[in-house]
């Protein structure tokens, strides 16, 4: 959170005061990041689903108008990546622990003052449990924990976009824009998951069927896409285009 416009809306670098009086802003909302630890292929940081986020909020607290009430809460780091046992790098908590880890957030939010929370994932292994965890919730108290899309429309081809899930050409694109550093891109490489699957009902994940798996059963080297086509461009194109849609959702549940 080292960026100043991101900061000024961090509830950790906040007075007790400073989180009253946010806490008490019209249409007040707060961000509750979540992300993962874990392996991104031979050409990615293990804290790729985490530093996307960082990225997309980073974005987001520049395009907001200062007045705007949006907060963002500590960020939940490690969750639900035991599909990636057998890499180094993992860190992983059991879907117990990671719904435990949410609801004690949401409710010390709450406690806080914040009745407006959106949750920013950007690992695609906490989708399932998020989607029935946050219905539960509605169900069992009545308020809405909003999930917002990070993943925002492409060029990519449609193989890629159907098969491309993991430390393909779209994550892989958005860190060579913005941590070139921390990326080995001479490293990256192609591996199609969709060998034996026909048509779109069974995939591993975003599929009206979909199937147990782990990294190793659908590739070797941990790669799920094609990450050659990846390039430093087409990442600062979609991240811009990501965090306006994230914006344009952030509007959209305050009005």
């Amino acid at each position: 959170m080292n960026d100043a416009a991101l900061r000024k809306r961090y509830l950790p670098a906040m007075s007790e005061a400073r989180l009253s009086s946010a806490a008490g802003e019209k249409k007040a909302l707060v961000i509750l990041p979540v992300g993962a630890i874990e392996q991104h292929g031979p050409h990615l940081p293990v804290g790729t689903d985490a530093l996307i986020g960082e990225i997309l909020l980073r974005g987001v607290a520049e395009a907001l108008d200062p007045e705007e009430p949006v907060f963002v809460a500590p960020s939940i780091t490690v969750s639900k990546s035991n599909e990636h046992t057998g890499f180094p790098g993992m860190l992983t908590v059991n879907r117990e622990i990671l719904a435990s880890c949410l609801r004690s957030g949401l409710a010390q939010l709450a406690r806080w003052g914040f009745s407006e929370v959106a949750i920013l994932n950007t690992h695609g292994g906490n989708l399932p449990l998020l989607r029935a965890l946050l219905r539960e919730i509605g169900l069992q108290s009545g308020r809405t924990i909003h999930l917002l899309n990070p993943f925002p429309p492409t060029e990519a081809c449609a193989r890629e976009k159907s098969f491309g899930i993991h430390a393909g050409e779209y994550e892989s694109s958005v860190l060579y824009a913005h941590v070139p550093e921390l990326c080995k891109p001479e490293r990256a490489d192609v591996q199609w998951i969709d060998a034996g699957l026909e048509g779109p009902e069974l995939r591993p994940e975003a599929a009206p069927a979909t199937f147990a798996w782990t990294a190793r059963d659908l590739t070797p080297s941990g790669t799920m896409g094609d990450a050659t086509r990846a390039t430093d461009e087409k990442g600062r194109l979609w991240t811009r285009r990501a965090v306006q849609q994230l914006v344009n959702e952030l509007r959209s549940l305050q009005s």
